[in-house]
């Protein structure tokens, strides 16, 4: 009876949806040397390049790190500060894809509401969990809707403002 139940849990475990989402899997203020082993293009990342109060912001497709999600057009956003990950961020704004990120929130963190699906709601969803800050938002940027899931913790949200964010280029 135990062996069934412990295959069981492997079972849930490995077939979670969540399990195949790294994105999930790399906790705020996590080192850059156990981050890069989920996100190897922290590779590049010298801690030395970046002033006391400069972060790097590395963006890639959010595809690429959550295997089997409907983020067919949202890019990840990692930003790192003192060689820790400050927050990690999906966004989206093609509108063939509309509502992407509502729908990896609502499976994976928590429901934002049904008011905000479609493409005339704008505003902001908390849906902090703990110590980790999570936000939902749609804002409108030149004519188009920017769809955000934001994730940070209060330590690390100050150095995730854009006057202190550099992009890093690959």
């Amino acid at each position: 009876m135990k062996r069934i139940f412990l295959k069981f849990l492997i079972f849930l475990f490995f077939s979670s949806s969540s399990f195949a989402c790294s994105i999930l899997q790399v906790p705020i203020g996590t080192t850059v040397p156990v981050a890069k082993v989920t996100f190897e293009f922290l590779d590049m990342h010298n801690n030395e390049n970046y002033g006391k109060d400069v972060a790097a912001r590395y963006i890639e497709s959010a595809l690429d790190y959550c295997e089997g999600s409907q983020l067919e057009n949202a890019d990840l956003e990692v930003i790192v500060y003192d060689n820790k990950v400050a927050s990690i961020t999906l966004a989206s704004t093609d509108i063939e894809f509309k509502d992407e990120i509502y729908e990896f929130a609502k499976s994976n963190i928590g429901d934002p509401g049904v008011e905000v699906k479609g493409e005339n709601w704008t505003g902001f969803r908390d849906l902090s969990l703990g110590n980790l800050l999570i936000y939902y938002s749609k804002i409108k940027e030149r004519d188009e809707i920017v769809e955000i899931l934001k994730i940070t913790n209060s330590e690390m949200v100050d150095y995730t403002i854009d006057e202190q964010v550099v992009d890093v280029t690959g």
